[in-house]
Parts: structure tokens; sequence; C-alpha cells
């Protein structure tokens, strides 16, 4: 007998799903995820599972955001953790760079996650054999079979999972968790295929599918591919040749888009990357080894970090330049930060054209969710209340820079799959029980979509 259970899966972020089945009288169970809650979210506490009541014999992780792996430390040192190994060095810089802050008890939790990512007897990565991920057969009463996926996060998976359940034809159920996924990132051509090329083999049927839905409280927002973004930000970087970047430093896909856009609107000479710290190029270091392995858009060359003042030398110079004068020569695309601090980036080129010594005021690219940057949201019955999810220091940034003529562009792609998609998924899968809507506000707009007969179980969520 087995059994499916997720917790806090009404809302984005924070979702976690609990797979048990039994083996000779005893129960076995996995974990798909442990992550925090979103910030802005109703849940005002996240849940605590109770370890010692019901034992987990490992847990995996779909990718490296927040909301999914935020709650590392709280899993019992004798609970095997699995994910990817690209996943596992992009949090090893991560925690890399926050164990260097100030605050002694975050620096603290910090170190702690560092030490249990580093070690190699309880973090376990999926290899790759030339052709798919190895199954997992080692946790009693179940095959776990990876695939990567195209998300926002790089090294992000689904799990294919077979759980011992005498229900069952062959004595197997099959279950399918989508984890955050989309279509119309650099990889996302690939998500129907791998679905009927492995979740089909031979034939086999799934019965039980948990997929995410978090788009479906957006439902009419356009969508662009990373293609339509990178195209549209290659003209735009074509007329402005002083760009400053808000982005992600874990979202590789629309890096790429960007940083090969610079190059496509600087033809045939390039255009350097700036950014902001040695913690963001050290992120984008490990994306060229491991993603630029696979496809020259990841490669990113020519990075460099911001320094103004920093005086540079080249053999083909009549004299040196500052880093500031060469970026004025050449444009630039710099990432920095919607934040105070960043401000020592912005206002000397905003100085020296009104000074008349460049002849373009510098913009911004925004290039993450509008929702934080939105004072207000508006309900279904048209009224404005607050918006939950905003940063009010990111707001107050990008308003002084407004007042200073710096244009604000947004050019932004979600991270998420379209309901276009999602009913692509869920009829490509065509799962013979059930439908679980999880990482979602709006499980019930899951009857609202084109996906046929298809029984759909709206969750009572464990925490309710």
């Amino acid at each position: 007998m087995s059994e499916i259970k997720i917790y806090q899966g009404n809302q984005i972020g924070g979702c976690v799903t609990l797979i048990s089945t039994e083996v000779a009288g005893i129960t076995h169970r996995i974990m798909i995820d442990y992550g925090s809650s979103l910030p802005g979210s109703d849940t005002a506490e996240d849940f605590e599972y109770p370890w010692e009541d019901e034992p987990v014999d490992a847990v995996f992780f779909t990718h490296y955001h927040g909301d999914h792996v935020g709650r590392l430390m709280e899993i019992p040192a004798n609970v095997p953790i699995y994910m990817g190994n690209t996943a596992r060095k992009v949090m090893i810089n991560i925690q890399t760079a926050l164990s260097k802050i100030n605050k002694e008890e975050e620096t603290a939790n910090h170190k702690e996650a560092l030490e249990i990512l580093n070690n190699h007897a309880r973090i376990h990565t999926f290899k790759w054999n030339g052709h798919y991920y190895n199954h997992i057969k080692e946790i009693p009463g179940f095959k776990i079979e990876p695939y990567s996926v195209d998300h926002s996060a790089y090294d992000a998976y689904m799990f294919l999972i077979e759980a011992d359940d005498t229900k069952y034809p062959n004595g197997k159920r099959v279950i399918l968790h989508t984890g955050d996924f989309r279509g119309h990132g650099w990889r996302g051509k690939a998500m129907l295929p791998v679905i009927q090329s492995y979740v089909h083999k031979k034939g086999r049927k799934v019965n039980s599918l948990i997929i995410e839905g978090t788009m479906m409280s957006r439902m009419d927002e356009e969508v662009k591919t990373e293609t339509e973004m990178m195209y549209e930000a290659a003209k735009y970087l074509k007329e402005h040749k002083y760009a400053f970047l808000i982005c992600s430093s874990t979202n590789l896909d629309s890096l790429a888009s960007f940083y090969q856009a610079a190059q496509m609107a600087s033809v045939p000479f390039g255009r350097y990357l700036y950014i902001y710290n040695s913690y963001y190029k050290e992120q984008l270091k490990t994306f060229s080894a491991t993603a630029g392995g696979f496809s020259e858009v990841y490669q990113f060359k020519n990075v460099h970090e911001l320094d103004l003042t920093r005086d540079l030398k080249a053999n083909k110079w009549k004299k040196s330049l500052t880093q500031k004068e060469l970026m004025e020569k050449t444009g630039f695309l710099a990432i920095i930060k919607p934040e105070e601090w960043c401000e020592k980036y912005i206002e000397p080129f905003v100085q020296d054209y009104k000074d008349g010594k460049i002849d373009q005021m510098p913009v911004i690219i925004y290039s993450m969710w509008d929702g934080y940057i939105k004072e207000y949201r508006e309900e279904a019955n048209g009224s404005l209340v607050e918006n939950k999810t905003k940063n009010q220091a990111w707001i107050d940034f990008l308003k002084k820079q407004e007042e200073k003529r710096v244009e604000i562009k947004h050019l932004h792609t979600s991270g998420h799959a379209s309901p276009q998609m999602l009913a692509e998924v869920i009829k490509a899968v065509a799962p013979t029980d059930e439908i679980y809507p999880m990482h979602t506000e709006h499980p019930e707009m899951f009857k609202e979509l084109d996906i046929g007969e298809f029984a759909i179980k709206l969750w009572r969520y464990e925490n309710e």
C-alpha cells in the first residue's frame, strides 16, 4: 500500500511531498523538497515534520531555490540527501558567501549548511551514464528515476517513482513528480520527448501525477521564450551602450540570454560583463564549467568585478585607463542589485552624461519577477490591496533612479510552465488515476485547462 501526502501545496514555495510504501510490514518513506515558504505567503510559520514518529529514508531535492532547499539543516543527520551535482555546487557557492556575513548566528547556520553540503557520505548526486541519470534503487520499496527539466534554476529535476503497491499492475504504483519546470527556456523543448521516450518507455503508464501550477494564478500573463527575450534584449542593448542588469545570480538561462544579447549587440567586438562581487563571479564560473560543457550559450567569458577606479593597462593603449573609462569607451552590461549600495556604480555615469562626457544616459534592465517591486496587487474584484511580496528597498531604489531620468526596462520571463504547457504535459503523461496540483495558490483552476477527462484530486493539504 502506497500513500502520497503533500504539505503546504496550496501556496507557491515551501511545498513538501511525502511518498510512503510498505515492505515486509515496515513503512518506508521518501521526501521531495524541504524548503521555506516565500516571503509574503499566507503561511505564518512552516510546518514541522515529525521526523522521529514518521522517519524518512531519504530526501530528494528538485533544485536549489530556497523555497525547495531552505530547510536543509533541519533534516536529521542520519537521512541521506539526493540532488543534482551542479545544484550542489551552486548551493556551496551561496553558503560560502553567506558564511562570511557579520551576524554571528547567521554565519554559524551557513557554516553548518556548508558542512552538510560538503559531506560526501551523506550527499548523493545524480550520475549521468551517457544516456540518462542512473536510477536510485537502494531505498526499500522504491525505484526513483531523475530526469532533467528546464527551469529558471539550472540542474532541476522531475522524478519518476515506482513504489511497491499490490493494488497496481506488476505490484508498482507509478508516480511522476514534475518539480518546477517550464517549456520556454533554452532546454524546454526536451520535456515532452523525455516523457514519451523515458517516462512511457516500454508502454509504462503513470498512475499519479504531482504537478506544479505556479502560473495558474497568472493565467493571462504573456510568457516570452528565452530566445525571444534574448533578441529583444539585443535590440535594446544595441540602442543603449551603458546598461545595468538586475537578475538573479542563479537564473542561468536568463543570464545566458542577456550575456549573448550583449555580444550580439556589439558585433564584431563583443561586450564585457561586469558583476558586483566575487560570489557572482564564482557562480558564473561554475555555470561555464558545467552547463557550458553542453552548450556554448552557457559560456561566460570576459567577466570582471566592478571597481570603477581600478587602473587598467594594455600594450595597445597609449595610456592606462580606469575601469570606468574603459566601460565608457566600449560600453558595458553590468549586473547590480537594486539596493542603495549600488548607487556608487550608477551615479558616475549619470553625472558624466550631465557633464557631456558621454552621449547616453545609463539604463537599467530589471529581469526579475515584478511581484517584488509592486506596491499593490489587484484582487479578482478589481480592488487594490497591499502587495505582501514587495521589497520596499528595491522599490525605493528604482524610484530614485527614475527620478534621475534613468530608464528602467522591464524584460523578464517566468521560470515556470505556462497554463498551456501544463496542459500539454498532463495530456502527454496521461495519468490513469489522479492529478495532484501543488506549488499553486489556485489548484481548482486546473479544472479550466483543456486536458480532457483526467481526474484532478484537489488535495486537502496536510497543514490545513
